[in-house]
């Protein structure tokens, strides 16, 4: 099993959907179908036909996960917060200037209690967004390229 082959699994919205769905827990066709107002069973079937890299049918019939489809749904949630992950480090940035620059201006004798901790946080949010989360500033619109799945 590729990774191409489990991506092609998840390339749809609607698979997207199902996969969010099964990770809650093992699900029947017929309840799959209701939660997610299918209107078609050959539309759903068609879909977890184009799932069988990610998902098993248990002795019960009932669809789940398997580690691929775990994995995927990871992916999935990575690549939705990309975005995000960015702009909260921006929005931190912005907050610590703006905090310092509010005690500079209004209560210098206590800015030196402010400034350090600021400094403190902005220099350990940096270090978790750059380093750990791997995120990039520069948004050129291929994000999902700079994104790796560990």
């Amino acid at each position: 099993m590729t990774s191409d082959e489990v991506f092609e699994a998840i390339s749809h919205p609607m698979r997207i959907a199902i996969l969010k769905e099964l990770a809650k827990k093992p699900i029947r066709f017929a309840d799959l179908k209701r939660k997610l107002r299918i209107k078609s069973g050959g539309l759903l079937d068609f879909h977890l036909k184009k799932m069988e890299a990610v998902i098993i049918t248990d002795k019960d019939g009932l669809y789940t996960l398997n580690n691929r489809g775990f994995a995927a749904l990871r992916a999935v949630h990575i690549v939705t917060n990309y975005g995000w992950q960015r702009r909260s480090w921006w929005l931190n940035v912005l907050m610590m200037f703006m905090l310092n620059i509010y005690f500079f201006f209004t209560a210098f004798e206590f800015y030196i209690f402010v400034a350090i901790p600021t400094f403190g946080w902005l220099l350990f949010y940096s270090y978790w967004t750059f380093v750990k989360r791997r995120v990039s500033l520069r948004s050129n619109g291929a994000d999902q390229e700079n994104v790796e799945v560990s």
